[in-house]
């Protein structure tokens, strides 16, 4: 081998191998502390992408479980408030059962009925629990839904009674009659909007049912033969209409005299389109959009002149040079030529100015339609004020003659009685009513039963329980007979009209993956215990303490039905925070296949490496020894 100075090979080789060591040696250091053999895309691009994503859809998982969880907790709350009202409402039934003996007087009973208030204004308050600033139950979390209305429906009875079945042949479920006789008595009792009615009717052989029905409803309904109750209405119905009359009227001429101001303005700004207005021309005076129309021919009589002189002004060109200059024809073509250009040079100033003046009138019919239509606009905004004032105005007038006749008509009925413009309807069928869906709801069996329906949707016309009880001759109770017949029990809940304002629970790592739990009004009022007046349910007498029985079985079973549907949904998202943490579990056993370093081959890669380069060191030293040698040759 030569001796050389200038470049040391086996020094740069040596470093060149001691600079790949270090790198291996770095990366190896890395891996056993860090734990993992993918630190970054340049370790593995496709591994460190999939980690990458798994290790997203770990923290995705992980805060579903989480969301999961809270939303337990919520529930969980919810579940609190309805199981506080289920035992209220036990209590307000043994209150009711206690209510009805008569070893009571009744003023232990409206000592029990202030009780009875205490609990129903506990319900209100159970109805408001809040949980993060929601409140649950008072029916603000509702699923969407449209109104419904109660359904009461008996399936005690046999399958071929109807509305038109005589009290007297009616049978149970197997045909067995009920023997109801002619001497025995029929008190109906019902509980709506809090307040309790109850009549006593009479039985023969003819009443049907449906006479029963309209025998209960009619001192209340507001289609009675009551002359009293009937005058009412009809002077009610006479104010309406003549506060009806005098609104339309007034709207009438305010929408007359609103089209013709509007009309009047739209007809003078479009002549103001049409003719742009009168202007002065020389030749007198004219519209704006006449003297544009002389402009615009002008333009064109001159620009046909123009280009008649420009083709005889070319054909002279020509000519001329073609001439023999000094001869007579050229003399004659050069006066040619000077004649048209002089020509030319006329009718192109023409042009010009009658361009201009076209420009101008043009400029002068744009400012004017623009001053048109702003008098237009200003026309049409004053007449809409205006009509806006007006039907304000009579809106007003309308509805204070309306609240008017409302104060005459309930000062009317309060002072004929209770009444109550409620009319219950019976019917037989396998389809008792409609939930908040519009689905068909049918009875347990799918068979035929006698249904009773509440007059409209929603709180207001909630009936909240309906009774039967048959007394014989003697005032005894018919057990037997009123097991069968006042089996009613509710089919179909009374619900207001809702938006979509359920809570939903986001329990996966993609979109639109989520559980949704509507939570229904749990308030006294939508509970059939109270009235939107404040009336609560009375138990006064020993008629509606027996009443009102029929009532809390009704509320105990809207507030069961709330707590199953709670229950359901914690039980799910249970099993759905069960099912995440696996999933997760899963997900992570994967990742760290592909990302966790086996330590035992790291650090066996790491020694080797290090070993490596501490004899890439050593034998960089003695390779930039090597040029020493060649000192020897000076001494």
């Amino acid at each position: 081998m030569s001796m050389v100075v200038k470049n040391n090979i086996p020094a740069v080789m040596t470093l060149g191998v001691l600079n790949k060591n270090s790198a291996a040696l770095a990366k190896s250091l890395q891996q056993v502390s860090s734990g993992m053999k993918i630190n970054s895309a340049a370790d593995d691009n496709s591994g460190f992408a999939i980690a990458e994503r798994m290790q997203v859809r770990i923290r995705s998982l992980d805060q579903a479980d989480q969301n999961t969880q809270s939303g337990a907790s919520m529930l969980k709350v919810a579940e609190g408030s309805v199981n506080s009202t289920i035992d209220i409402l036990r209590t307000m039934k043994e209150k009711a059962i206690n209510a009805a003996n008569d070893t009571n007087t009744d003023t232990d009973r409206g000592i029990i009925q202030k009780e009875l208030d205490q609990f129903i204004d506990q319900v209100d308050d159970n109805a408001l629990i809040t949980y993060n600033g929601k409140t649950l139950v008072d029916g603000s979390k509702m699923s969407k839904g449209d109104a419904t209305r109660t359904a009461l429906t008996n399936e005690s009875l046999n399958s071929k009674t109807t509305g038109l079945t005589a009290l007297v042949d009616l049978q149970n479920r197997n045909g067995e009659n009920l023997n109801i006789l002619t001497t025995d008595k029929l008190t109906v009792s019902y509980v709506i909007q809090g307040r309790n009615y109850s009549k006593e009717i009479d039985i023969d052989v003819n009443k049907t049912l449906n006479d029963v029905l309209v025998e209960a409803m009619e001192p209340y309904s507001s289609g009675s033969d009551n002359p009293q109750l009937r005058a009412a209405y009809d002077n009610y119905n006479s104010s309406v209409g003549v506060a009806n009359s005098a609104y339309n009227s007034s709207v009438g001429a305010a929408n007359s005299a609103y089209n013709s101001s509007v009309g009047a303005a739209a007809s003078a700004y479009t002549l103001i389109t049409t003719t742009g207005g009168t202007v002065s021309t020389a030749t007198g005076e004219t519209t704006l959009v006449a003297a544009m129309s002389m402009a615009t021919s002008a333009i064109t009589v001159n620009q046909d002149v123009y280009s008649r002189n420009l083709s005889r002004y070319n054909d002279a060109s020509t000519n001329l040079a073609s001439a023999t200059p000094g001869s007579a024809d050229y003399l004659d073509y050069s006066d040619q030529v000077s004649m048209y250009s002089t020509r030319l040079a006329s009718y192109s100033a023409a042009i010009s100015t009658d361009t201009s003046t076209y420009n101008a009138l043009s400029t002068q019919l744009g400012s004017v339609i623009a001053s048109a239509y702003t008098v237009y606009s200003t026309a049409e905004s004053t007449a809409a004020s205006t009509l806006a004032v007006a039907k304000a105005a009579a809106t007003s007038t309308l509805n204070s003659a309306i609240n008017a006749a409302v104060e005459a008509l309930n000062g009317d009925l309060e002072a004929i009685g209770d009444l109550i413009p409620y009319q219950l309807t019976m019917k037989a069928s396998n389809v008792v009513g409609q939930d908040a869906a519009g689905n068909d709801v049918y009875t347990a069996d799918m068979g035929t039963a006698l249904t009773i329906t509440a007059a409209g949707a929603g709180d207001k016309y909630q009936l909240s329980g309906f009774t039967f009880n048959v007394t014989d001759i003697d005032g005894n109770i018919k057990k037997n007979v009123n097991s069968v017949l006042d089996n009613f029990t509710e089919s179909v809940r009374a619900l207001n009209k809702s938006e979509d304002n359920s809570i939903t629970f986001q329990v996966d790592a993609k979109a639109n993956q989520a559980i949704k739990i509507g939570l229904t009004d749990m308030r006294s009022e939508a509970l059939g215990l109270k009235g939107a007046n404040g009336e609560t349910l009375s138990i006064a007498t020993q008629k509606s303490a027996n009443s009102a029985v029929n009532v809390l079985d009704n509320a105990i079973k809207k507030a069961l039905d709330q707590q199953t549907d709670i229950g359901a949904i914690s039980n799910r998202l249970g099993q759905t925070s069960a099912n995440l943490r696996i999933a997760r579990d899963n997900v992570q056993a994967s990742e760290s296949t592909i990302r966790d370093a086996d330590m035992a081959k790291v650090m066996t890669e790491y020694t080797k490496n290090n070993v490596l380069l501490q004899a890439s060191q050593s034998m960089l030293a003695q390779a930039n020894q090597s040029g020493s040698s060649v000192l020897g040759l000076l001494s």
